[in-house]
């Protein structure tokens, strides 16, 4: 299967800020690109190093030869609908995003993603089962997707896979639904 395994990631500066309570900026930057490392390596594991591709302005301190995609600044959905269009036209079967904040993600959890049947959205929720961590879409069926990120987006994203009449089926493993947007998940992940 031609798949591709994109990492959206914003600038260094505007990543983790509702973390600035209670971690500051270098500390910040820092988490970012140790979650963004063993997000990327965990999925060069799952799907090889030359399927991986980052979304965004900046590699993170990961390798210059890391492929990176334009994000044409419009948002986070506009960028997946940019990412999307990029793989239907190199002929990619299944596009996966995953989120560059899972702390406990593992290679076989990115492999659960892209092992979906045929013609099957699949998206992994946060603990809440609210936001989206991850959506594998499959391609070109999925060429009509709209992106729904933002709050209630795992909902939203059932609700979009209804609407173009493609199956849907939802990936619940604690390596995608742990990810740390609040102070509070930054302290549950320090105490384990």
């Amino acid at each position: 299967m031609r798949c591709w395994v994109v990492i959206p990631v914003k600038a260094a500066a505007a990543c983790k800020t509702r973390l600035s309570r209670v971690i500051d900026e270098p500390g910040r930057r820092n988490l970012v690109a140790d979650m963004l490392e063993r997000t990327f390596a965990a999925a060069c594991q799952a799907a090889g190093p030359d399927r991986v591709l980052l979304l965004g302005p900046s590699r993170h301190g990961l390798a210059d030869d890391v492929a990176l995609l334009d994000d044409p600044g419009r948002g986070l959905n506009a960028a997946l609908t940019s990412a999307r269009d990029a793989a239907l036209a190199a002929g990619m079967e299944r596009l996966l995003f995953l989120s560059a904040d899972l702390p406990l993600i593992k290679a076989d959890d990115v492999t659960a993603m892209l092992d979906m049947a045929p013609g099957h959205v699949a998206v992994a929720p946060d603990r809440a089962q609210q936001g989206t961590n991850a959506l594998s879409l499959p391609l070109p069926q999925g060429e009509d997707f709209q992106f729904r990120y933002g709050e209630g987006s795992f909902a939203a994203h059932r609700r979009e896979a209804e609407r173009i009449a493609l199956p849907f089926t939802t990936i619940l493993r604690p390596g995608l639904a742990f990810d740390i947007d609040q102070p509070d998940d930054l302290e549950g992940w320090r105490r384990g």
